[in-house]
C-alpha cells in the first residue's frame, strides 16, 4: 500500500525536496511490504535498507528507529484527513455530506490494505499506548467540531446541539468501528458501515436539516 502525502503547492517544491519525499515514501513502502511478509518485530533495518537500495545512514536520517515508521503511518493518515476536510469545507453541501464524505474517504484508504492497516494500528497502540491514541481521537474530534459548528451557523445542524459533544460522539463511533472492522473475521465494507452509522447520528442532530 502506497500512501503518498499530498502537500499543498507540491508543484512548487524544489527537486531536492521532492527527492526527499520520494525517498521517505520508498522506505515506507519497502518496510510495509517486509512487515507484511515477516512481521514488524522480525524485520530488521538491514533488510529494509537492502531492499530499498539505500544506506543505513539514509534510513536513520528519515526514521530514527524502526518503530518511528508507525508514527509516520499515523501522520500520513492525519494529513489525508486534513486535506480531505479542506476539500469538503469548500463544497456547497450539507454538514452531513461533508462529514460522511470525509470519514468514508479515510475508511476507503484503510480498505485498500486491511492487513497492513491492522498491523500498524495494533503495533502503534502497543508502542505508544492509550494516551497517544486518545490524542489522535481528539484531533479528529476537533476537525469534526469545526465542521459541525459551521453547520450550526448555516442551519444544517440544530442550534441546540452541543457541537463539541457531537464531534466527540462521531469520532468515538469512527474509531470504535475501525477497531471492530479490523478485528472482525467477517469481510464487510468499512466505508459502508461508517457511512450508515454517521447517517443515523445525523438523523438525530440535524433535525430534518439534511
Amino acid at each position: 500500500m502506497t500512501m503518498v502525502i499530498m502537500y499543498q503547492g507540491e508543484n512548487d517544491l524544489s527537486l531536492r525536496e521532492k527527492k526527499k519525499i520520494e525517498t521517505r515514501n520508498k522506505i515506507f513502502d519497502v518496510s510495509a511490504r517486509l512487515f507484511k511478509e515477516k512481521g514488524i518485530e522480525n524485520t530488521t533495518v538491514d533488510e529494509i535498507v537492502k531492499e530499498a537500495g539505500i544506506g543505513k545512514g539514509t534510513f536513520f536520517n528519515y526514521f530514527p528507529s524502526k518503530t518511528a515508521l508507525l508514527l509516520y503511518f499515523a501522520q500520513q493518515k492525519e494529513e489525508l484527513t486534513y486535506n480531505q476536510i479542506k476539500n469538503e469545507a469548500l463544497k456547497s453541501v450539507s454538514t452531513r455530506e461533508k462529514i460522511i464524505n470525509t470519514l468514508v474517504f479515510v475508511a476507503k484508504t484503510n480498505e485498500k490494505d486491511k492487513e497492513l492497516t491492522k498491523m500498524f494500528v495494533f503495533e502503534y497502540m502497543r508502542h505508544y499506548g492509550s494516551s497517544e491514541d486518545e490524542r489522535k481521537s481528539r484531533s479528529l474530534s476537533n476537525i469534526l467540531y469545526s465542521l459541525i459548528e459551521d453547520g450550526v451557523r448555516k442551519e444544517y445542524v440544530k442550534s441546540t446541539i452541543d457541537a463539541k459533544k457531537a464531534a466527540e460522539i462521531i469520532s468515538a463511533i469512527y474509531f470504535h468501528s475501525l477497531m471492530e472492522w479490523l478485528w472482525s473475521k467477517i469481510d464487510y465494507s468499512f466505508s459502508d458501515d461508517i457511512s450508515g452509522k454517521i447517517g443515523m447520528v445525523f438523523d438525530g442532530i440535524a433535525g430534518g436539516r439534511t
